[in-house]
């Protein structure tokens, strides 16, 4: 099943249970001048509703990008983590049944969506603390699991790191805003035991065996910044949303979310350009799958008006994500000419059974990328000059971390490329020593 057909088959479902279809929030929003919209919440949820024209009700859908450009680096890491992904989303606002929620999630995974129910599992919140108070159990969303069919060995009980959401993430805040927040359920399906990370592996594992790919919040409290008091909210709400990647990798049994139709259409434009016998495995399915989430993210954004690559803000944002897709093509050896205006293309071809504009959003990527590429082609060339003179002065030892940081932050030469350099030079890249570096600096950039 690919993106297009699971999305419908969510809205059809709310649809028909007299949820109201919404349009689609665009991804930049004035609360966020800085960035774009980074999650599926409520930020989307209240500028459809203040788009949508004669609505009535209390219960919505809508289908809704999500960008978070602080998730860049873990990009091609492990088998799902994207920057640009889609969540389908239902709300229902005012008092509603926990147990119809949860029934309709069931409902939707298993018949609509046709995921096997025996590989399906199950997560709640087990209870914890949050400043002096002590939240219980969410014992209504176990029985009703229970009651549902899941077996009491696949449902299992986390805590508040896992399953208590509050607005904004986390429970520590130096902010003034009363942040909504409550209890969480959520879905996983098992990719088998054979992935397993122990005996005691289990939902919530990093190990890959286990993928989350639908959750309810019940959000009734704010909690309060200063007190770490909760206040009961006048108006309580609910939220389902599935991650439709996550959803077709399942439906098509593929390794990854880069495995799926869609991301094929891109990757395998890749594979007719990369020239990269002598690379390592893991780094060239990494460049691949940076490429194909950073072009899918650049047209999403694009299309909503995201300004050409620059210095500051949303212009910044977009220029980590073109120079992002160089760097990854100088490492795949991949040259330029006709590749970009084909990998450009086959990225358009995801977006045909969309509303969106493709050829226009294809001309105007494509000059970000044209003028962006001769900037950065005079940064690489002047960082590689620079980091020959450094050599000469080691004495024919390599870069110390602190000398690959700063071509990196002064020169902007990507410690990629350096590493690919040094390489090629038959000298080794302080990977460990350059970590910490880099850490240390963001600690005190943020200071």
């Amino acid at each position: 099943m690919e993106f297009n057909e699971i999305r419908s088959r969510f809205v059809n479902y709310y649809t028909e249970c007299g949820f109201e279809l919404l349009p689609r929030a665009p991804m930049m929003h004035p609360s966020i001048p800085m960035s774009f919209v980074m999650s599926a919440g409520l930020v989307q949820v209240e500028t459809s509703l203040a788009n949508a024209q004669n609505r009535s009700g209390n219960k919505f859908v809508l289908v809704q990008d999500c960008f978070r450009h602080f998730d860049l680096d873990a990009v091609g890491t492990d088998d799902i983590h994207l920057s640009l992904f889609e969540m389908p989303g239902a709300f229902v606002f005012g008092n509603n049944g926990k147990q119809d929620t949860i029934k309709n999630m069931w409902q939707l995974a298993t018949k609509r969506l046709g995921i096997d129910p025996n590989r399906i599992w199950a997560s709640y919140f087990a209870g914890g603390t949050i400043g002096d108070q002590q939240l219980p159990e969410d014992k209504l969303a176990r029985q009703t699991w229970l009651d549902l069919g899941l077996p009491d060995s696949r449902v299992i009980g986390l805590g508040i790191d896992h399953n208590y959401w509050v607005q904004g993430g986390g429970i520590q805040t130096n902010g003034k805003e009363l942040r909504k927040c409550g209890p969480n359920t959520e879905l996983f399906f098992d990719r088998g035991k054979q992935l397993s990370c122990g005996t005691t592996c289990q939902p919530g594992c990093r190990c890959g065996r286990f993928i989350e790919f639908a959750n309810s919040l019940f959000i009734s409290y704010k909690l309060h910044p200063e007190t770490d008091i909760l206040i009961l909210m006048d108006d309580p709400f609910n939220e389902t949303v599935i991650g439709t990647e996550r959803v077709a990798m399942i439906l098509q049994d593929v390794d990854s979310v880069f495995d799926t139709k869609n991301y094929r259409l891109i990757i395998d434009v890749i594979h007719q350009f990369a020239n990269c016998k002598n690379l390592p495995r893991n780094l060239i399915i990494t460049s691949e799958r940076v490429i194909a989430d950073y072009l899918r993210a650049l047209f999403v954004l694009v299309a909503d008006g995201a300004p050409p690559p620059g210095k500051n803000g949303r212009e910044r944002i977009v220029k980590l994500l073109v120079r992002g897709v160089l760097t990854r093509q100088i490492i795949l050896g991949i040259k330029p000419q006709d590749f970009f205006s084909l990998i450009i293309a086959s990225t358009r071809k995801i977006f045909v059974n969309s509303n969106l504009d493709a050829l226009q959003i294809e001309r105007k990527l494509y000059a970000y990328f044209e003028n962006e590429s001769r900037r950065f082609l005079k940064t690489v060339e002047h960082g590689r000059r620079e980091m020959e003179l450094l050599l000469t002065k080691n004495q024919g030892k390599t870069l110390s971390e602190l000398q690959i940081l700063s071509l990196e932050k002064k020169r902007g030469l990507p410690h990629l490329l350096t590493d690919m350099i040094l390489r090629e030079k038959g000298l080794i890249f302080a990977e460990k020593g350059y970590n910490q570096a880099l850490a240390m600096w963001r600690q005190g950039a943020h200071s």
